[in-house]
């Protein structure tokens, strides 16, 4: 039997998918290619402006370790231009996520989530009794808090106001803040401008009692993004767990 008359005997639907079979795995692997390449194109995208959890920007670290073995934070009254540590309590913020009273909620991610699940006031006020200081872009930093039970199969990791914290980041001073009778109320300046913060829970005032407790009880948690945690990253042993650990990006 010669391969004319073999060929005559396989049915035209068999020859089809013999030659489609191939061309489907083609436009599979390539189609995979170039979803590799516009996502990683994405994530690159995401870290240079200080999104998702990217490279870790070893010189701001670096910075991070040096005032935090000092431990010296300046007053925000005294702050200088340029990288400082203040610390302080979360006094205000333009917006929250809800809460008690006095002890509404700025900042909040589940726990071991990426930076950019977080959600958090555009800008919160830190005071220290010197003055104040306008921290943005807080939704961005590293975070370093304590997860709590949000849920039967949740944790989040949550700053509120009244908590006393850390704060290492690029210090803006405020030539023009306009002066008051009271020093202290006074906004000195910013910090966080370029996405480069780092934040970390000091402590925590215990819950209200009474009505307030009841309030906070009753409050509804803030909504977060639908996305999977990431795998958990190795903290400091001297500094509580953390949530999205949110590593700058550079």
């Amino acid at each position: 039997m010669d391969l004319l008359e073999l060929g005559s005997r396989i049915p035209p639907l068999a020859i089809a998918l013999a030659f489609m079979i191939p061309i489907a795995i083609a436009v599979y692997w390539y189609g995979n290619r170039r979803f590799g390449s516009q996502l990683g194109s994405s994530l690159h995208r995401h870290d240079r402006f200080g999104g998702g959890d990217g490279p870790v920007d070893r010189e701001f670290q670096g910075q991070v370790r040096r005032f935090q073995e000092r431990d010296r934070p300046a007053r925000i009254a005294d702050a200088p231009a340029g990288m400082v540590m203040l610390r302080g309590t979360l006094c205000g913020a333009d917006q929250t996520l809800g809460g008690a009273p006095g002890r509404e909620c700025v900042w909040r991610n589940r726990a071991e989530g990426r930076r950019d699940m977080a959600v958090g006031a555009e800008i919160a006020f830190l005071s220290d009794g010197s003055g104040q200081a306008a921290i943005e872009g807080l939704e961005r930093a590293q975070v370093i808090a304590p997860a709590e039970r949000g849920g039967r199969h949740l944790e989040w990791c949550s700053l509120y106001l009244g908590d006393e914290i850390e704060v290492i980041g690029r210090f803006v001073p405020d030539e023009e803040a306009a002066e008051g009778d009271d020093p202290a109320a006074r906004v000195y300046g910013s910090v966080g401008q370029d996405g480069k913060l780092h934040v970390r829970l000091c402590r925590r005032p215990p819950p209200p009692k009474g009505d307030d407790a009841d309030a906070e009880a009753k409050a509804d948690p803030p909504k977060l993004p639908s996305k999977a945690p990431e795998p958990p990253r190795p903290a400091d042993e001297d500094e509580p767990s953390s949530t999205s650990t949110s590593t700058i990006g550079e």
